[in-house]
Order: structure tokens, then sequence, then C-alpha cells
């Protein structure tokens, strides 16, 4: 049966360190379901460092040569000539076409997997996954089972998405109205408190896709911002619930604090001032919960029902806890 496969060279953007004799090629192979992938690192040649005990020099990963092959059923159809003596590749450019998804997923598979070696085995620091609108995922070279190069190709102008655009979780656009706001700011600017740094990380999270880590964040600034409020760390009061918690002798819930003893403290009620915000904030502890205890993105709502928590999901409970940092400062 005929081969076909795809060369992807893909840059890694991440400060994965390499120690590698000099003159060898760093070379693996893995077999993904059907598919056999040939992986080629390429270090970097702008700088090295080599310690006074060491025998090899030591530099980055600047890209990746990643080759999917896979046994196919059918030959790729051959240019066809046309009759001006032009060369016709529409059906040679079709085939590759439908075969690419399966190819691409390989590729984008295998690249973020190198990746998580590093960040998690090695552990490197900032390293950043390969998102699928990766512009080099959706151009690969393609070779016939003789390593012909096939000319139809499957180039692909690729648009990266805008994180925000839609204004997803609050996100606003600059506007001639902002202008003072900027200026003060650029004369004099505010260190962000960190109940506002932990619900920024968690906006970053969710549009990574790094679902359980947003939620985990929500859930510690809805605590930070809430024993903030009640406990300030001036008062006798602050000094003495610290005291008590550090001994292990208090525990209270963010949800009590915002029921009835902001009623007793405030003569307000988060809980019936904002129902819906509040049931959000309950199922994102009950979530946080399920990823400390078992790192599952899951919950039980009230019918006893388990749930996944996703993208849209998440992105109430962040809504919520933003409702709940205006309310706390309406206070």
């Amino acid at each position: 049966m005929p081969h076909l496969s795809a060369m992807f060279r893909v840059e890694t953007y991440s400060p994965c360190l390499i120690t590698w004799p000099r003159g060898q090629a760093a070379r693996l192979n893995a077999k993904i379901a059907s598919f056999d992938v040939r992986v080629t690192v390429h270090p970097s040649e702008g700088w090295s460092t080599r310690g006074a005990d060491e025998t090899d020099e030591t530099t980055s990963v600047d890209s990746l040569t990643v080759v999917v092959t896979r046994e196919e059923a059918d030959h790729p159809p051959p240019p066809v000539q046309t009759p001006d003596g032009m060369t016709d590749l529409t059906f040679q450019g079709a085939y590759l076409r439908e075969r690419l998804p399966a190819f691409q997923e390989i590729a984008y598979t295998v690249t973020n997997r190198f990746l998580l070696f590093f960040r998690y085995h090695l552990g490197t620091p900032q390293v950043q996954l390969v998102p699928r609108w990766e512009h080099s995922l959706h151009n690969p070279t393609w070779f016939d089972s003789e390593g012909k190069e096939l000319r139809g190709g499957t180039r692909t102008a690729v648009a990266h998405p805008v994180p925000g655009a839609r204004g997803e979780l609050g996100t606003k656009r600059f506007k001639p109205s902002d202008l003072p706001d900027l200026e003060a700011f650029l004369a004099s600017p505010a260190e962000p408190t960190l109940a506002l740094t932990l619900l920024a990380d968690a906006k970053t999270a969710w549009h990574e896709r790094n679902l359980r880590r947003s939620v985990l964040e929500l859930a510690i600034c809805c605590e930070v911002m809430v024993k903030r409020k009640f406990f300030a760390a001036s008062s006798p009061a602050g000094a003495a619930f610290d005291y008590l918690e550090d001994k292990a002798k208090v525990s209270v819930r963010v949800l009590e604090l915002l029921d009835v003893v902001a009623t007793e403290a405030f003569g307000r009620s988060f809980k019936r001032e904002h129902s819906g915000n509040y049931q959000m904030i309950d199922l994102l502890f009950r979530c946080r919960n399920k990823i400390a205890h078992r790192g599952m993105l899951e919950y039980r709502d009230d019918s006893g029902n388990l749930q996944i928590a996703g993208q849209a999901t998440v992105e109430g409970w962040w809504n919520a806890v933003s409702g709940l940092k205006d309310w706390l400062d309406s206070l």
C-alpha cells in the first residue's frame, strides 16, 4: 500500500534546554494510532554555553521537524497536464486537503507532548504549548511513498484568534474616554490588589483552556476578597480571626460569610441580592473541591447529578466572581 507523509516544521517558542553531543542530531520516533512519527530536534544556532566541567554545549530548542506518515488506500492523483501546457494540481490538492486534519492532529499532539515532557519531567519553566492555529500546523510539505514532494500542497492562511475580541470575561476596548485614566495611571500607577491579580490570572487560564487552573484561581480570589472585607488585617476582629484560624479553631465558609454573616455585619446579603451569582459561586467551590481532592474538573449539581465544567460553565463562574467583587466594593 502507498505511504503518504506530511512534514511540519514547528517553532517551539519555549526555553527548552538541550545538551547534546556536537555533530549528532537529536531524533526520536513514535507510533500513534496508525501513524508513524519521526521528530528531529533543531537546537538554536544563536547561543550556547558550556560549564568548565561539561563536555557538551547547552542551548535551547529552536524548532521541531515532525514527519507524520501513514499507509493510504490510494496513491495521490498525479498532476494533470492541460492542453495549454500548464499543470493542473486540483485533484492532488483536494486529495491532500481531505487528509490534512488527521495528519495535522498527530503533529499537534506530538509537538505538545514534547513540550509537556520538558514542563513536567525536566522542570522547564515558562513552557508555552503550541496552539491549534499555529501556521506551520496548517501548511506541511507532502511526500509520496518514493519521497517525492507533492506540489498540490495544502497552503492555508490562518487567522490568529484575538482573546477577548467579543468581550468575553469582561474584556474592554481602549476608547478616547479612557485617555484621562490612562494618563493618570502612567503618571502614578496603582499596584493591583491580590484579588484583581487572581481574577486576571483566572481569565488568562480560561483563554488558554486551562480550566482547572482557572477554577482554582477563581476560588482563591473569592476567599481573598471576602475574608479581607470581613476581617481586615488592621482591625482587632481581623487579628482575632487570624489567630483562631492559625490555631485551627475556626473555619468559616465563604458562602456563609456572603449570607448570614454579611446580613449581621453590613445589613445586606449577597445571596438575597444576587441569588444567581451566589449559586454560581456555590458550584464553583464544589468544583474546586473536586479538583483539589481528585484532580477532576467536575461537580455535583443540586440534584446530585455529576456535571463536567466546560468553557461556558467556567465563564459563568468568572462573571459571578467579578459581580461579587463589585458587590464587596459597594459595601
